[in-house]
């Protein structure tokens, strides 16, 4: 389900955005400068994964100079994005947690929406479509488009929800609905390498109401894709024979 923008009253949450960085010193400078400044409490965890360059020495350097911001640096433990996304999770602090992919394909500044529908008590989890817009040429290569049609419709089909997008990287969810993801994640054998999934299935799966916000999908300006798509592909492959065990038992 789309949102539609409504004139109704919004509770105040929060708020935690959720950085995972790995070989992206490049781009940390202008996606933390773009972060849009909320008025209420909000907190950035930058999770640097094993780089090549300086990623972490690049956020130190950050978290120092901008002191208006309030901003926390780790060193993943492990590697892949979704460890560092729960690691962050684990150090945040905010009502509602939001997950900002660091390359900036995605504007920074839709975080604001993001956190509106979930404020308005429109929704409880708000997935990200790159699907809808047109995207920047180079954006998404033709087998990761393909790729993604194909769980998209698989997703929408076993969740009975139309989703449009099931592995963009910018999400939020209220931190009281984390219960539910950590109770899926108990029951499956196989994991997510990215969490996309997890957090799809287990927002689904424990009845909170998903809504899409749809965001514009541009080239990175600086390094490479983190992800092995042939690799990263055949398990999530796995996670879904999986899902689908779950689901049809559940019922």
């Amino acid at each position: 389900m789309l949102y539609k923008s409504t004139d109704v009253t919004s509770t105040k949450y929060t708020k935690s955005i959720i950085v995972p960085a790995k070989n992206e010193e490049g781009n940390l400078e202008e996606l933390i400068s773009r972060v849009p400044n909320f008025s209420e409490y909000c907190e950035i965890v930058i999770i640097c994964g094993p780089s090549t360059d300086n990623t972490f020495l690049k956020a130190k350097e950050i978290q120092e100079s901008k002191t208006n911001l309030n901003i926390q640096v780790a060193e993943q433990s492990k590697n892949g994005k979704a460890n560092a996304i729960w690691e962050g999770i684990e150090l945040s602090n905010g009502e509602i947690i939001a997950i900002l992919d660091s390359d900036i394909s995605v504007d920074p500044e839709t975080l604001e929406y993001f956190f509106e529908i979930v404020e308005s008590g429109y929704s409880e989890f708000v997935n990200g479509t790159r699907l809808l817009y047109s995207m920047e040429e180079s954006a998404m290569r033709t087998l990761n488009k393909l790729g993604n049609r194909g769980f998209q419709y698989f997703i929408s089909k076993l969740i009975s929800l139309n989703l449009s997008d099931t592995l963009c990287g910018t999400k939020v969810i209220k931190r009281s609905n984390l219960a539910n993801l950590y109770s899926w994640q108990d029951k499956m054998f196989v994991s997510d390498p990215f969490c996309d999934f997890d957090l799809i299935f287990a927002s689904a799966y424990g009845g909170n109401k998903i809504v899409e916000y749809p965001v514009h999908y541009r080239n990175r300006k600086y390094g490479k894709t983190n992800i092995s798509r042939f690799r990263d592909g055949w398990k999530l492959i796995l996670y879904m024979f999986n899902a689908v065990l779950l689901f049809k038992t559940s019922y």
